[in-house]
């Protein structure tokens, strides 16, 4: 019988070694390595748990507590790099304490399988990077509250099937994008809620005859939950996809709030231009002026809801517990996180480098007859059925269109016939901005109920902010401190 590989958390059974080829396929420390400091930090907590239970004794723990503590230390210094021939980065961090403290080290993965490992790292390392995402989307919500306020009645038209449709305000839109947002935040905070639950105990699927406490170790990481059952507890990805997913559907409202920059950034539209800090040019044309990370943005929503499907389409055949294929979760995952905290990272710099012409988006309103429903809205004021205001006001229209004029630039005289009777007062009252002003009923775009949305968006922008504030920097810190330092709690 060959003695276990260096590199290896397993081989007592096998008499031969590992093919090479196979060892380079199945491997995943390429991309794991990622998760060295969270694995370091859940494995200092299960070894302080080891020792508060006297699993291990005081002197078998001290070395690898130390060792531990030194590691985590180094790699938030960068003084020690994840590399060498190891499966996965599970196995790097074994050999390389067994290196700094010999024979020793392998104690730590007492009652402890890879298994509930990998779970925890990933489970502490997606709610980090949920949280600062979050904290990231932060400052975009907070750009487009400020120019929102800017604007509450800077009128423009607002569109349907992308024709003109009805007089709303730049507030009112920059705030329909600040809602999507902000719901996303919201949903990033339940992902990382529902990340924060401990498998640390389950072991390989079984659980462990060692007396054990899961709930101690939780604690250690900041952790309030422990999973329920043990074959769930290395099975479970629900996180995962509940991550991607919230990435996937954030994309897709940016991609859409980076169509319209794309659109409005054109000279067809001409509502809102680039600063030189945020465009780009042409290697061929000299007078291109492109919104390429904008189109980047658009483009990589495709990519985030490809990682979700590629996740979703892994995790549906796999029986319980634990199989390789969930080493899949991560790269879908990490891109995911990734893209979208870059992709806010992005639409954060364009939005402050995005200039509104108002005066243009102004002039918008002047085509389009956009204030047609409001006409039929004051004729049934008036007593008209809705039905019938809705055929007076095309009439209307369709006179307006014939004689190349605004609809409140029509002449009573000329509605004879038609059935519309209008007067002074009406026509002032279909004039654009008396039009979107009127528009009082809830989250519409009056001055009166956009003042309402601002400060209902500021309210919650100051609840994400507090809640960032609490969990950044994030409480797996602890685990530094109590896992190592606070020995006097032990006997």
């Amino acid at each position: 019988m060959r003695p276990p590989d260096a590199t290896s958390l397993w081989g007592g059974r096998f008499d031969s070694e590992l093919d090479p080829a196979i060892l380079g396929f199945t491997g995943s420390l390429p991309f794991d390595a990622r998760l060295v400091r969270h694995d370091l930090i859940a494995s200092l907590a299960h070894a302080r748990m080891l020792l508060e239970t006297e699993i291990v004794s005081r002197a078998q723990a001290e070395p690898i507590l130390d060792g531990l503590s030194e590691m985590l230390a180094e790699i938030e210094e960068g003084g020690l790099v994840v590399e060498g021939p190891d499966e996965d980065v599970h196995s790097w961090i074994e050999r390389t304490l067994r290196a700094r403290i010999g024979p020793a080290a392998g104690r730590l993965h007492t009652a402890r399988s890879r298994n509930d490992q990998v779970s925890i790292a990933l489970r502490l390392w997606v709610r980090e990077e949920l949280a600062a995402l979050c904290a990231s989307l932060s400052v975009l919500l907070e750009t487009w509250l400020a120019q929102a306020t800017e604007h509450v009645e800077s009128w423009m038209p607002g569109y349907t099937h992308l024709q003109r449709a009805q007089p709303v305000s730049l507030a009112h839109h920059l705030l329909a994008h600040f809602w999507a947002l902000e719901a996303d935040a919201g949903r990033l905070r339940a992902a990382y809620e529902k990340a924060g639950v401990s498998p640390l105990g389950a072991g390989a699927l079984a659980g462990s005859r060692h007396p054990i406490d899961p709930h101690r170790s939780a604690a250690l990481l900041g952790l309030a939950d422990v999973s329920p059952n043990s074959l769930l507890a290395v099975a479970d990805r629900d996180y995962v996809a509940e991550a991607t997913f919230a990435c996937a559907l954030l994309m897709v409202h940016l991609s859409r709030w980076a169509e319209e920059v794309i659109l409005w950034t054109s000279h067809e539209f001409g509502f809102a231009a680039l600063s030189d800090s945020v465009a780009q040019g042409s290697s061929l044309m000299p007078q291109k002026k492109n919104p390429e990370a904008v189109e980047l943005i658009r483009g990589k929503s495709g990519r985030v809801i490809g990682d979700l499907t590629g996740l979703l389409a892994t995790l549906k055949g796999l029986p319980f517990a634990y199989n390789s294929d969930l080493q899949e979760d991560k790269e879908p995952l990490f891109d995911a996180l990734g893209t979208a905290s870059g992709s806010v990272g992005a639409a954060t710099q364009v939005s402050r480098g995005l200039m509104y012409d108002t005066e243009r988006m102004r002039s918008a309103l002047e085509a389009g007859y956009l204030t047609a429903t409001d006409l039929a809205d004051l004729l049934v004021e008036r007593g008209t059925p809705f039905r019938e205001a809705h055929a007076a006001a095309g009439a209307a229209v369709r006179e307006a269109e014939a004689r190349g004029c605004e609809l409140w630039q029509l002449d009573p005289e000329d509605l004879i016939g038609t059935g519309v009777a209008l007067d002074a007062e009406l026509l002032e009252e279909i004039r654009p901005e008396a039009a979107g002003a009127a528009r009082l009923s809830h989250g519409g775009p009056s001055p009166e109920r956009v003042g309402e949305q601002l400060e209902e968006a500021a309210k919650a922008l100051e609840r994400l902010g507090r809640w960032v504030e609490a969990v950044l920097p994030p409480p797996i810190y602890r685990v530094h401190l109590e896992g190592r330092l606070l020995e006097e709690e032990v006997g």
